[in-house]
């Protein structure tokens, strides 16, 4: 399977092309400073969730931290910026002399011989790293406090629930593996499967692992152990976390099988990596799998057509209806509700949006050197470069940034704004963000300074 990367967290003057001039509608916008940016500095760039507030690290006697333009105490070396989800704390790892340093909000922990990337969960209140204590062995700290030391902190993997309020990490001492929840040991075991990671539900309530004790793999599910497997894929609970789903081999160089509940699905050659999804109320299940060769959306167990390819399994908001990028030849085409619409060179990866009110289908195509959207399978304008599209909450508009010769600039309704910039900046994985129906933001670059810029559809 594969997919073109077609939007990238930045989109900026990189190369121009020559479009056809577009009508202008003008839009009610106001820019705030964020302070100078240079291009020195973009590297290590970093935006909020929120899309309100960027980080970046100024070399030269020393590394300086810069948020939103106003600069933090300078270290020897910084390195692994993080912001909560909401924007509102800011993290990093610091050196000073031959210590290191977790700084949160410009307060600095105790120092250690090295720490890890911070993490905070997703409501912010926690901030975890790993710390390599004087003596060798490690610990992760939370909020400040140091828990049992361990050899080896598997892989620095620490997962938070999506509530925030619980904590997971596999961690080794003489030899053994256990996996560390909220601050409680379970195991011993032979190893962890990191390549599953460990999965909470929605709410927390519980958490799913892979372990292998001697030479099988097992799914630990609510601290009950699955029978043994050569192989496992993906594990993904429904929304409600009522429901489970994963993929498993049962054999060396035997058939994989989704296991849904209960139920088994299959035999099939492999299964798509990451592609198992549930629907919002987790009714039903889609996935990619391999069947003589080809590959197949699986759909409620039932297996559709065959393709060279398929990637990016997306139920609407209402669940009931699903799209797929599916790949035969040298093209893509997205296919939804199982109907193939209009085949391009590329689908951008990533770039599948349906509209709140599930009606609305978008997503970001090429063909030669074109880009553009397709919007209820009708393309639009072409530019050079496009990314973050999305639609207004009340699902009767859509918005993205486009690039051409005169610079990088947002698009409502396929009308550009008159207002251009050098570059439009965004968060991986994040669209346009909407704060009302007719209101959006982003962070943008004008002459080396950095605006948080506002929009309100006229």
């Amino acid at each position: 399977m594969r997919l073109h990367p077609l939007a990238a967290p930045v989109i900026g003057l990189l190369f121009v092309t020559s479009v056809a001039a577009q009508p202008a509608v003008n839009r009610r916008y106001t820019e705030t400073s964020l302070g100078p940016f240079p291009s020195e500095v973009r590297n290590s760039a970093v935006l909020s969730a929120d899309g309100q507030h960027v980080a970046y690290v100024e070399s030269g006697a020393g590394d300086r931290v810069f948020l939103d333009g106003k600069e933090q105490k300078s270290y020897d070396q910084v390195a692994g910026l993080e912001f909560s989800h909401d924007g509102t704390h800011l993290a990093y790892a610091a050196r000073r002399d031959d210590r290191w340093y977790v700084v949160a909000d410009g307060r600095e922990s105790p120092g250690y011989e090295k720490v890890g990337v911070p993490h905070f969960s997703a409501d912010g209140t926690k901030l975890a790293h790993v710390a390599l204590l004087d003596v060798g062995m490690r610990t992760v700290v939370v909020n400040g406090q140091a828990g049992r030391p361990y050899d080896v902190i598997s892989a620095g993997l620490i997962e938070f629930s999506p509530n925030g309020s619980r904590m997971a990490y596999g961690a080794v001492r003489d030899g053994k593996c256990y996996l560390v929840v909220d601050g409680e040991e379970t195991g011993p075991f032979d190893d962890l499967g990191t390549r599953t990671g460990y999965r909470f539900s929605g709410n927390g309530s519980r958490l799913a692992f892979v372990a292998l004790v001697g030479e099988n793999l097992h799914v630990i599910l609510d601290g009950r152990r699955s029978r043994p497997f050569y192989d496992v894929g993906d594990f993904v609970f429904s929304p409600d976390g009522k429901r489970t789903a994963f993929a498993a081999q049962e054999a060396k160089d035997g058939p994989w099988f989704v296991f849904l509940d209960a139920e088994k699905q299959g035999p099939y050659q492999t299964i798509g990596d990451q592609s198992l999804a549930f629907n919002s109320d987790g009714t039903r299940l889609a996935y990619a799998a391999q069947i003589d060769g080809r590959w197949s959306a699986v759909v409620d167990g039932k297996v559709g057509e065959p393709h060279k390819g398929i990637a990016e399994m997306r139920f609407s908001p209402d669940g009931k209806r699903l799209a797929y990028v599916a790949q035969d030849g040298e093209t893509e085409a997205v296919v939804v509700d199982g109907k193939v619409e209009r085949s391009f060179d590329a689908v951008g990866g990533g770039s599948l949006v349906f509209s709140p009110d599930s009606r609305r289908l978008g997503y970001i195509a090429r063909s030669g050197y074109a880009r553009f959207v397709v919007i209820d399978g009708t393309r639009k304008s072409r530019y050079t470069m496009v990314a973050y599209l999305n639609f207004t909450p009340d699902s009767r508009r859509y918005a993205y940034v486009a690039l051409d010769e005169t610079g990088a600039f947002t698009v409502v309704d396929d009308l550009p704004a008159a207002h251009r910039y050098e570059s439009v900046w965004n968060s991986p994985g994040v669209n346009l963000l909407f704060d009302y129906r007719d209101r959006f933001h982003y962070i943008a670059v004008k002459k080396d300074e950095l605006f948080l810029v506002e929009e309100k559809i006229e």
